[in-house]
This record gives structure tokens, sequence and C-alpha cells, in this order.
């Protein structure tokens, strides 16, 4: 719910409502959640917003592709199983907005 107050907000903002046409996200269930209730605003809007959450949900194509790239890779022993590591807790540099406005700032 609150991903889709987000996105409605923002298409409140830019004069957007009634446009969407798709949402492109990765797989996880919070997006199934986040696509329905878009669909909930949209059909309760007025006039309501032509918009099917099945139909207007465009998975990530590359997400998808490296998640099976990944298991292929791990089933051929080519690389080793990280079933209980989150890749993404392997990142290195720091998450923040101070490090990116840090490296953008070095970058004028």
């Amino acid at each position: 719910e609150n991903l889709a107050s987000a996105i409605w907000e923002t298409l409140e903002l830019y004069g957007l409502k009634g446009r969407i046409m798709a949402v492109n996200c990765d797989n996880a269930t919070n997006n199934d959640a986040m696509m329905d209730a878009l669909e909930r605003r949209c059909h309760a809007h007025k006039p309501p917003i032509p918009f099917s959450a099945k139909v207007s949900r465009m998975r990530c194509i590359p997400h998808t592709v490296h998640l099976a790239a990944l298991q292929l890779l791990e089933s051929i022993g080519a690389v080793p199983a990280q079933a209980d590591k989150n890749y993404q807790e392997s990142v290195t540099a720091p998450r923040s907005s101070e490090y990116d406005n840090l490296i953008a700032s070095q970058s004028d």
C-alpha cells in the first residue's frame, strides 16, 4: 500500500493519472501487493481509470535473467551457493544519500 501511495502521489504531482500503462518492477511479492493497490486506486478514481495489475506489470527481464544465471552457475558448481546470503548484502560501497552526494560533488 505504501508503494502504491508513493506512485499515486507521483502520478498526481506530474498530472499523469489516467496515462499509466505499465509498471516495471522486480519479482518481489511486495510489488504484487503494490500493483493490486494501484489497480484499486485506478478503479476507485472518478472517472475510473482502466488498469489491470496482472496485465500492466512488466517484470524486470535483466533481474530475472540474473537470477536464472545464478541458479545455473550454482547448479554446475561454477559459483558457491548463496542460499543463506543475500547478494545485495555483499555491496561494499556505502548505500546512503550522503555518499551519493559526495561522489557527485567530486565529479563536478
